[in-house]
């Protein structure tokens, strides 16, 4: 970040230059580390201080984005720039763009020297997954007050070094980890001529990790290898990931900045986890100060308070308090639930359940409840009295409610069922929103009880968010599925090694990280060469299904020739095209043919149609991409990465397809 005087002194000229004659281009001039890009329009200066690494088509489209938001601004608004509601107003159109071109920094060295495990420190803890030693790399965001920072984690592992100069690329600032020992540092010294070469105008810092190890050297030491200046980390250090924040500050010269907002995130986080022990120890009466301190704090970050206000509000309502007005001035009729809103969600899940009632005859009925046992809806069978269906089903969730709280507690997802006299009772949650419900008799297999379960619990999930393009028919790879084996499965632990492929930015990666980790990120970063997944699913009481999801990347040619070797020991693919891009389907042929050469056995291939919840930018119908899929002999699906709908379902029709070889 630029000192204020340096900023004034390069800023000087070119205001200067701009308004003593007409400027109709976006220009820039260099300085140091810096590339300043500006506009001038009326009496207007729009100007962007970037990294010389930012791509100048970036910076004008974003430059430009930013000159139309402001001039409809100002023409629709009066804008006194002395009141600071309305300079937070032209912040508004500011942060999003810092949103969309934040700063990259990439953590590079050798493998095992922990580069992982500080990355996982900076992403959201409750996205942090199983992996193994990183073959490609992640990309995570990083949030600081209103600052977002980019985090890449690269592999070090050799094999894949014709592509360390690829990773490097565009980096802002580079982390250069050591695991401390002597014979690493100076190893280390080999990615010090890539940094050069790519970005020479980056930020470079080395880490010194590992610090708890016995063979571990001193900070002037690896200063002194290295060249550059060096911070030290243990992993035994529980302030880790407050330090390795600061440390990025440090490094991009934005500490001034970023500090003060660093203590207050680490503040609330203290207030959020006292909170939490609260909560849990139904200590409801002391946490009225604590909300109030973690609201303060989150508007003073400028972030969003709602959540704490609404749980503040659900726990007074557990101490049978009268909450008070979060928002004056606004009446209680206006902060009710619209009548219309809940009719036209609950008529969905309704329909919902009824489609899910034709498929499965035995059913008897099915309820939705929340994780409180409050039934939301239910649809039975026409032939039941009402009396009996309200009392089973009040009397099943009365009775198994605590159970469930108890032993699934904190789960996001399960499966469990209980068979009653002649009626099974299966409970299955495929989020923090809801329980459905479902009872049979006992004709019906568990197996298929429990795909379409959690399928339509999926569903259900999506529906309570708010989310009104997820489709209520069921595919028919659903109805296959659920008939596996006549619903028995073999039992065991199995592993399973799932390749996907198709071409760049069809949405592999978003599909994987759906299925993996339950996330979505807006923005599009490209897989380069190989990228290695892990995640372990229950499919019965005594069968487990170990993944390895192998994400290829679509659009590098020179990859080519190392596919061969990425392909090998898979037993299942995933075909993957993008439904807004017309190119993606023709493409399907290159790939099952790639797949046919380099895989020498009868491979499980699923066509994926991705990206369905655009509705009006779909330019691939559900029967050209059926068509494809006869043609070739395997079966399609239709799903949406953003919002999760099919996801799980085509990851669980792989795994129920490759017991079915197996048995």
């Amino acid at each position: 970040m630029l000192e204020d005087t340096v900023f004034e002194r390069i800023v000087s000229p070119i205001l200067e230059d701009s308004f003593s004659k007409t400027i109709d281009v976006i220009d820039f001039k260099d300085y140091y580390k810096f590339r300043i890009s500006y506009y001038k329009e009326n009496e207007y200066l729009f100007l962007f201080i970037n990294s010389l690494n930012d791509p100048f088509n970036n910076i004008k489209k974003e430059l430009n984005r930013c000159r139309e938001g402001f001039l409809n601004l100002v023409k629709n608004t009066t804008i006194d720039f002395n009141e600071e509601k309305d300079l937070e107003k032209i912040e508004q159109l500011i942060y999003p763009i810092q949103n969309r071109m934040p700063p990259i920094i990439s953590l590079v060295g050798y493998s095992r020297v922990g580069k992982t495990t500080i990355f996982n420190l900076l992403r959201t803890k409750e996205f942090s997954i199983e992996s193994q030693v990183s073959i490609s790399g992640d990309v995570a965001t990083l949030k600081v007050g209103k600052v977002f920072f980019l985090i890449r984690d690269f592999t070090g592992d050799e094999n894949v070094g014709f592509l360390w100069n690829n990773f490097i690329r565009g980096s802002d600032a580079i982390l250069l980890i050591t695991d401390s020992t002597e014979q690493n540092i100076i190893n280390s010294k080999f990615f010090l001529s890539k940094i050069e070469e790519e970005v020479p105008y980056a930020y470079v810092a080395g880490i010194g990790n590992k610090q708890d190890l016995t063979n571990a050297v001193d900070e002037s030491k690896i200063k002194e290898i290295l060249g550059l200046n060096t911070f030290l980390m243990s992993t035994t250090d529980p302030n880790n990931r407050e330090k390795i924040i600061q440390i990025i500050a440090e490094i991009l010269e934005m500490k001034r900045f970023i500090s003060p907002i660093i203590d207050l995130l680490f503040e609330r986080e203290k207030f959020i986890n006292e909170l939490e022990e609260f909560l849990k120890n139904e200590q409801f009466e002391n946490s009225d100060e604590l909300f109030e301190k973690i609201i303060k704090i989150s508007l003073q970050l400028g972030d969003s308070a709602e959540p704490f206000y609404r749980m503040q509000l659900k726990v007074k309502d557990e101490l049978g308090k009268k909450a008070p007005e979060i928002i004056s001035g606004t009446e209680a009729s206006e902060k009710e639930p619209s009548t219309k809103k809940l009719s036209f969600l609950e008529r969905r899940l309704k329909i919902l359940l009824k489609n899910y009632m034709d498929e499965i005859e035995n059913i008897l009925t099915v309820t939705i409840c929340d994780r409180e046992g409050l039934i939301i809806t239910s649809e039975s069978k026409g032939d039941l009295e009402d009396e009996y269906v309200i009392g089973a089903i009040a009397a099943s969730v009365d009775t198994y409610i605590e159970r469930i709280k108890r032993e699934f507690k904190g789960e996001t997802t399960f499966f469990n069922i209980t068979t009653i006299s002649n009626k099974k009772f299966a409970y299955c949650s495929m989020g923090l929103k809801s329980i459905l419900l479902t009872i049979s008799d006992l004709s019906s297999s568990d197996t298929e009880l429990r795909v379409y379960s959690e399928h339509i619990a999926g569903k259900i999930e999506m529906i309570l968010e708010g989310n009104e393009n997820v489709s209520l028919q069921i595919p028919q790879i659903i109805k296959i599925l659920s008939k596996t084996k006549d619903g028995k499965i073999p039992t065991g632990d199995f592993s399973l090694k799932l390749v996907l492929t198709g071409d760049y930015e069809v949405g592999k990666t978003s599909l994987i990280r759906r299925f993996v980790q339950n996330l979505f990120t807006e923005g599009y970063h490209s897989t380069v060469g190989l990228d290695i997944s892990k995640k372990t699913i229950e499919l019965a009481k005594d069968t487990k299904m170990h993944f390895v999801i192998w994400d290829i990347g679509g659009q590098i040619t020179q990859m080519t020739p190392y596919r061969k070797r990425f392909y090998g020991g898979a037993n299942s693919a995933f075909i993957v095209i993008d439904r807004t891009r017309k190119e993606s389907l023709k493409s399907v042929e290159k790939w099952h043919n790639e797949l046919k050469k380099y895989v020498d056995k009868d491979l499980n291939i699923i066509l994926v149609g991705n990206k369905s919840d655009l509705i009006d930018d779909l330019v691939i119908t559900e029967n050209e991409i059926k068509n494809i899929a006869n043609m070739n002999n395997f079966f399609y699906i239709l799903t949406s990465a953003k919002t999760g709908e099919n996801v799980n379902d085509s990851f669980l029709y792989i795994a129920y397809r490759f017991l079915e070889s197996v048995s």
